[in-house]
């Protein structure tokens, strides 16, 4: 599946996930602040937590499958004058990511693990997780509560699109229209996402997966990896998890 791998998501990305972003940065930011060793941001995208927190001085290092992503966060990066980001950024895919290092702490921000689209591929990416992770390492990561009635009203095949918003090309100012339609399949817990970008009197479609995970799957997930739970949060803010909103979990490598 594509996701985010064409040229006007990266364009737009941090509008989109402009609020909810800094929600996490503050987040992220705040449970990693006393990490001496490296880190490492799992699907980085275009540096939203990553180049923030280098900034504070941590040890950060990332990965994304998506090179038009990545040219942004160089961008970024270079308008910082961080001229070395390519020594700590680069591009590779959950599920078989390589690092000669081990690190103090793994995350992955923004549902990002929701885009493996099998529980072969989000196994594989756990103990792959695992494997890179210190003694006692910590890994850390979000992703919604799946609501049945919500996941209902797109059970049935409907390709009607959804305005989604408006957002400015950086370059130009013009308007980048997205709308999208959603086709949710019960059995295999997938979203069928199709967004489509207008933009130029052009219309550009990329389509995206999505696999919804239930919380006792989840722990089941973390036990057969070799992690054992610290915290699992309900929201940013670290309010205590009521089976409902966000599911944000802070975990500890068990043994080898």
């Amino acid at each position: 599946m594509e996701n985010y791998e064409n040229k006007l998501w990266p364009l737009i990305y941090d509008q989109v996930n402009h609020g909810r972003h800094e929600q996490e940065l503050s987040f992220y930011s705040s449970e990693l602040s006393s990490c001496s060793g490296p880190i490492l941001e799992v699907a980085c995208g275009t540096g939203m937590i990553l180049l923030p927190m280098l900034h504070k001085g941590l040890d950060i290092y990332g990965f994304d499958v998506s090179l038009e992503m990545l040219d942004i966060l160089s961008a970024k990066a270079r308008s910082k004058g961080i001229l070395d980001i390519h020594k700590r950024v680069t591009q590779q895919n959950m599920v078989d990511f390589h690092y000669d290092k081990k690190f103090e702490a793994i995350f992955i921000p923004a549902r990002s693990f929701l885009h493996l689209p099998t529980q072969e591929e989000q196994i594989a990416c756990l103990k792959n997780i695992h494997d890179h992770l210190q003694d006692k390492g910590r890994f850390l990561l979000n992703f919604f509560t799946p609501n049945l009635k919500a996941l209902l009203k797109h059970a049935e095949s409907n390709k009607k699109l959804i305005p989604y918003g408006r957002f400015q090309h950086p370059d130009t100012r013009e308007n980048i229209e997205m709308s999208f339609s959603q086709k949710n399949d019960l059995s295999k817990q997938i979203l069928y996402i199709t967004w489509r970008f207008s933009f130029g009197g052009e219309s550009h479609e990329t389509k995206m997966q999505v696999r919804w995970i239930y919380k006792n799957e989840f722990q089941l997930l973390l036990r057969f990896a070799g992690f054992k739970i610290s915290t699992l949060y309900g929201d940013f803010d670290k309010s205590s998890y009521q089976g409902d909103n966000e599911m944000i979990w802070v975990l500890e490598k068990a043994g080898t």
